[in-house]
């Protein structure tokens, strides 16, 4: 299981429940998606992907151990090609190469577990009766009436986009704070006064007259 069966899986049950109904995408057709649609199905896409994600985690915890096991089985066989770097360095370079792979295994699970928690975290705030369908298709995995599930997400979509643009948002503050300690923060210029640019402007020019005498 991954991030593109997930994807695809989700692309063929919206086929299936969109059949027969004005919603239905054709591929011969050429009508953009309306805007409110687009909406709605980006939203469904990213309860599908919380609600799934649970089931990652425990599949990603459960294959860790034995992927790791294989990592440290393959570095001990690995040999050095080249005669100015010997086979314990070569080792070393492994071990850390596996050491970061098991810590950005960590993080992929950890942000699908965050996931997990934004999906109950939404459902505990519906009302009762729109949590029931929302759980049918995204957990249980029935085929429900398109227009009923739509209706639904259409109802919260306001509230629910909230929960994954203050991720969005989260993640570009991460993404600067990452690019500030790799870079720095970037240097405050201090702006030149008008003063400042006219004494500069007069010393070019007596420069300039002083070459053509």
């Amino acid at each position: 299981m991954n991030l593109a069966m997930i994807n695809e899986e989700f692309g063929e049950q919206i086929a299936a429940i969109t059949a027969g109904t004005r919603y239905e995408i054709s591929s011969v057709s050429d009508n953009d998606v309306p805007v409110m649609e687009a909406r709605i199905r980006n939203t469904m896409y990213c309860l599908w992907k919380d609600a799934t994600s649970n089931e990652l985690a425990k599949y990603l915890k459960r294959s860790a151990e034995q992927y790791f096991q294989e990592l440290y089985e393959f570095s001990y066989g690995v040999t050095s090609y080249d005669e100015n770097v010997s086979i314990t360095k070569g080792t070393e370079r492994l071990a850390l190469m596996i050491i970061a792979e098991k810590e950005n295994r960590k993080r992929q699970i950890d942000r699908l577990e965050r996931g997990y928690e934004r999906f109950c975290s939404i459902m505990d705030s519906l009302p009762t009766q729109d949590v029931e369908v929302l759980q049918q298709y995204f957990i249980e995995r029935k085929k429900v009436d398109y227009e009923l599930l739509r209706e639904v997400v259409k109802k919260h979509l306001k509230f629910i986009e909230v929960y994954y643009d203050a991720d969005t948002e989260a993640a570009e503050q991460r993404s600067k704070k990452i690019s500030n300690d790799i870079e720095g923060p970037v240097p405050k210029i201090k702006p030149t006064s008008v003063q400042q640019l006219r004494k500069n402007e007069k010393r070019v020019l007596k420069q300039l007259n002083s070459l053509f005498k």
